[in-house]
């Protein structure tokens, strides 16, 4: 275990080492991760300030779901995108080769080796405005609150990797897939609104069938007070099955590749 954590911090130097060399586009984009989560609060400002609520969730309870939401971005476009961008380009230009010589998992290294640190403002941003929007809505919140909304947060994260990672391995069988990594982005807008705004057979789909509604909902609710054990306990459920089958995949998958000219 001691190895790993040493070789992951080993990849954030790295991955920062290498951002260092062109400071300029660092900033650049930095700036531009900061003006485009700002940009997101102020859109829910004006279509919510009109209508006042969203499927029964007011502006302040929809401010601690967007924060949540902003939060689980700063992740999607600082670890996800990046490591199954360059997973999926390594299948097809026979470089995986070389991670499956090494000494350790290479499901460890493809999840984590890649990182970039332009969206690391969004997740604070996200944090700081959950953090102050609790406290202007004097919510009560228990430590038992805060650790099981933050545990469900990185159930959250695993569910959504899960997803991505078994979209990526399809490369595996097809090729020239070139367009796969766009479509978990494509799933945002799904858990950027409260689960319960969709109802009927959308509804059963997104948080029973494939609970990307619960994402964002089931953190927020519970903060809010309003969790359901059932609903907790299924996506804790759901998560550990769903990302248990996704390496499953991923090792019947492997043996199709053939490195250069898969």
């Amino acid at each position: 275990m001691k190895k790993y954590w040493n070789l992951f911090w080993k990849f954030r130097k790295i991955q920062l080492m290498k951002m260092m060399e062109y400071r300029g586009d660092f900033f650049f984009w930095l700036i531009v991760s900061t003006m485009w989560t700002a940009f997101n609060y102020f859109f829910y400002y004006l279509i919510i300030g009109n209508s006042k609520t969203i499927a029964g969730w007011s502006y302040d309870e929809v401010l601690i779901l967007l924060s949540f939401f902003t939060m689980l971005d700063a992740f999607t476009w600082s670890v996800f995108y990046p490591n199954m961008v360059n997973y999926t380009e390594s299948i097809y230009q026979g470089s995986l080769s070389n991670l499956l010589l090494l000494p350790v998992n290479n499901i460890f290294i493809i999840l984590t080796q890649e990182a970039t640190y332009h969206n690391v403002p969004r997740f604070f941003i996200g944090l700081i405005v959950l953090i102050s929007t609790a406290i202007k809505m004097q919510i009560e919140v228990t430590i038992y609150q805060i650790l099981l909304a933050t545990l469900v947060f990185i159930i959250s994260i695993i569910f959504i990797y899960s997803g991505w990672f078994l979209l990526a391995t399809l490369t595996f069988w097809a090729e020239k897939l070139n367009n796969i990594n766009e479509i978990m982005p494509g799933f945002r807008s799904v858990y950027q609104m409260p689960a319960r705004i969709y109802t009927g057979l959308t509804g059963f789909i997104i948080t029973f069938i494939f609970p990307l509604g619960l994402v964002t909902t089931l953190p927020s609710e519970i903060l809010l007070n309003r969790n359901n054990i059932f609903d907790i306990f299924y996506f804790f459920m759901f998560t550990s099955v769903f990302a248990y089958l996704t390496i499953l995949f991923y090792k019947f998958s492997i043996k199709k590749y053939s490195s250069v000219g898969n």
